[in-house]
């Protein structure tokens, strides 16, 4: 019986408890569209620059407020939209994006493919030691992609996609049991939020209708009757 006892204050010891174990917060970054596409349009999307930068910001900083020991944040931005633009602008925008993650203490991982972020998401980490806790994007989308170059590269249109089709190559494994994710683009909700689930088990809100982030903060629903849903 000693023996036993003594057996299990080891397991104890050595394995701590499910809930304690550290995770990682993951937002997600996709790049503004050119001016020169939109400038002359009747309804133009992003007109400044950094409107999925700034609402990154805020959730960051939501997330260190509420970070334990061990947990990490990370902030992953699409790159080539921010260098694109930054010809526009006249100033290095990947510079500018980098020195707001120095700001306020969180890691910077730029991206330039789909193929990129998933694996991020698979094997950034070790993911047996640290599973995702939460993954919020901000960015252009509808209801079976986040588009990350949406305007940018062709007018219109995006090249470099996350589609719901690619969602079966993210493992479920990467994320914690008790993670949560939101997709603050327009139309998640009418489908990627459900496919995001049935792929990976977690529960992703998403907007029904439109967001807009053209008023600053966190982007609100702008479609009337629209609603963020699971």
């Amino acid at each position: 019986m000693r023996f036993l006892l003594g057996l299990a204050l080891a397991l104890a010891l050595t394995c701590p408890p499910a809930w304690g174990q550290a995770k990682e917060y993951v937002v997600v970054s996709g790049g503004p569209a050119l001016r020169k596409w939109e400038k002359s349009k009747e309804r133009t999307h992003d007109v400044f620059w950094g409107n999925f930068v700034e609402s990154a910001l805020i959730r960051l900083g939501e997330l260190k407020s509420k970070a334990g020991p061990g947990d990490q944040i990370a902030w992953l931005v699409f790159k080539p939209s921010y260098v694109a633009r930054s010809r526009e602008e006249r100033q290095d925008l990947t510079a500018v994006v980098q020195a707001k993650a120095n700001a306020i203490g969180v890691a910077l991982f730029w991206f330039d493919t789909t193929d990129q972020l998933i694996n991020y998401f698979n094997r950034g980490k070790d993911r047996t030691q640290l599973p995702i806790g939460s993954l919020d994007y901000f960015g252009h989308s509808n209801k079976v992609n986040w588009m990350f170059d949406y305007s940018n590269d062709i007018d219109g249109c995006s090249t470099i996609f996350f589609h719901t089709r690619d969602l079966s190559r993210v493992e479920g494994s990467a994320f914690a049991a008790d993670a949560e994710a939101k997709s603050w683009g327009c139309h998640s909700g009418e489908y990627y939020s459900q496919k995001f689930f049935d792929t990976t088990g977690v529960k992703m809100w998403g907007a029904v209708g439109k967001t807009d982030y053209s008023r600053g903060g966190l982007p609100i629903l702008s479609t009337e009757g629209g609603r963020w849903t699971q």
